[in-house]
């Protein structure tokens, strides 16, 4: 097993430079942030409820919000 070195960083391709600068000037459209805040707020029930389903956490949100 090969340990990974942290200060020897790997040369960053012209494709990744492209999307990461596309990335970096992009506005979230409101779909966008509605579609973020749902998936962080049902990933914190999640975490906080392990027991509770994909499908539970859903429902209390569209409920709640």
């Amino acid at each position: 097993m090969t340990r990974l070195m942290m200060d020897e960083p790997k040369p960053m391709s012209a494709e990744l430079a492209a999307l990461l600068e596309k990335a970096k000037n992009h506005v979230m459209t409101k779909p966008e942030r509605e579609a973020q805040r749902r998936s962080w707020v049902v990933g914190e029930m999640m975490l906080s409820h392990p027991e509770m389903s994909r499908e539970e956490a859903n429902r209390i949100y569209d409920e709640v919000c």
